[in-house]
């Protein structure tokens, strides 16, 4: 390198020496010029190789980081399949290992982009959880007769989000399963649910999802709404307005293309996940109390949004001629369940304003509060809050979603209320 590095300063400058010595005035400029060169051959070589020994050393401590982050949050308590795994509601159940290894595995799959609802059920096929391609889309199968007339058929559509959609539980466990059997129990016609439930989802979006399975000649006779907690999780938002579905600002950061909404991918990194849970947990105590505080104006926005929605639902089944109930869902930390220790604890976790969970969760509550003041009078919905109280056995796989026997008991609930209502 040094010997080529003389020869070229000596062809750009043959009248002087490396030293610049020259009796020639003009020359000073190309002396100049030719050292800038000369350092620039010498220092740029070892600068670029710094560089990339720097990033090697930057990737390498990043993935041993992620990969460390990784081992943490697998055996970390917040781990919430570990944490459903082991609710005793699956406790000498045959099929919960393979239900289990085909459920983590389904729920690694990739959403289906939906316009207006953003996402929707991908089809997905397996032993114990099936979404199946129909007419009227994709949607999580359900357990009905297989020998109805069509004479004497009755078509029952029910929306609402993971808990009805069936996540944690089978094709036959889930409620509308359970619905269907209980419903073609000693009665005359033939009664076929469709379960239109998706994961994630709130009113808003069933009834976006119930528009368009109208506007396409859809004929449904009875339409039930089953939600609650996914609506009221929205209330926490603090501050501002509660949110209008799950992942608002994530998207919204894409669609307007900021910086935030470029690097969101970082969101999914374990490193970063560690991160906000140890933020979170270092928090002061008290300052989830004025948390708590600020989220109270969504609580009655919310639960006004919630009411809105079934209005508007009840004004499309004056106009499409169909039935419409409408049910609000029971939830781990409001009610009076009597609590097997897997259930005590979660609601010991949830109910003590210390943490974000904690103060999320007592969020909700205030607004199943509302739900509960004013059920008896609006008469848009049913309050199923309580409907747990007097069950001793485990029921919940987590703070919202159900094992077998606790959506069994919540289809028999809705079955008895449509039978007995009937002109509702």
């Amino acid at each position: 390198m040094g010997l080529a590095m003389t020869e070229l300063l000596q062809r750009e400058s043959p009248a002087q020496g490396i030293e610049g010595q020259s009796s020639s005035a003009p020359i000073g400029g190309q002396q100049t010029e030719s050292r800038f060169r000369w350092l620039v051959f010498k220092f740029l070589p070892r600068g670029l190789s710094f560089l990339g020994y720097a990033m090697v050393v930057v990737v390498s401590l990043a993935t041993l980081l992620e990969l460390a982050s990784w081992a943490i949050w697998s055996i970390h308590p917040v781990n919430r399949e570990q944490n459903q795994r082991a609710s005793p509601v699956y406790a000498g159940v045959d099929w919960a290992p393979e239900f289990w290894r085909e459920e983590s595995l389904r729920r690694q799959q990739l959403k289906a982009y939906v316009p207006f609802r953003i996402w929707g059920v991908p089809e997905w096929h397996s032993q114990f959880i099936n979404n199946d391609q129909l007419t009227v889309g994709i949607l999580r199968r359900t357990i009905n007769p297989t020998n109805c007339d069509p004479v004497h058929q009755t078509t029952i559509w029910i929306f609402g989000g993971s808990t009805m959609y069936g996540t944690a539980v089978p094709d036959f466990a889930t409620i509308p399963s359970y619905l269907s059997r209980a419903l073609n129990s000693g009665w005359r016609d033939c009664m076929v649910v469709f379960n239109f439930g998706v994961e994630g989802y709130v009113t808003d979006q069933e009834l976006i999802l119930l528009e368009e399975q109208l506007k396409t000649g859809g004929h449904p006779d009875i339409v039930v709404f089953y939600d609650g907690i996914n609506d009221s999780s929205l209330a926490w938002a603090p501050p501002g307005h509660p949110s209008p579905h799950f992942l608002f600002g994530t998207i919204k950061n894409r669609v307007e293309g900021s910086l935030s909404g470029r690097l969101d991918f970082l969101d999914k990194s374990y490193s970063l996940r560690l991160t906000r849970a140890a933020l979170a947990h270092r928090q002061p105590a008290s300052s989830f109390g004025g948390l708590i505080a600020k989220a109270q104006p969504n609580v009655i926005a919310t639960f006004n949004n919630y009411e809105g929605n079934m209005r508007l639902a009840r004004a499309l089944g004056e106009a499409y001629k169909f039935k419409l109930y409408c049910f609000w869902q029971p939830l781990l930390t409001y009610g009076h369940k009597p609590l097997v220790p897997f259930e005590q604890q979660m609601a010991a976790q949830d109910t003590t304003g210390t943490s974000v969970d904690s103060a999320w969760f007592l969020t909700i509550n205030a607004v199943y509060r509302e739900a509960e003041h004013h059920a008896p009078t609006d008469g848009l919905y049913v309050f199923l809050g309580g409907q747990f109280d007097s069950t001793k056995e485990p029921l919940y796989v987590d703070e919202a979603h159900l094992g077998p026997q606790g959506n069994e008991i919540v289809a028999q609930a809705i079955a008895a209320y449509i039978r007995t209502h009937p002109g509702d």
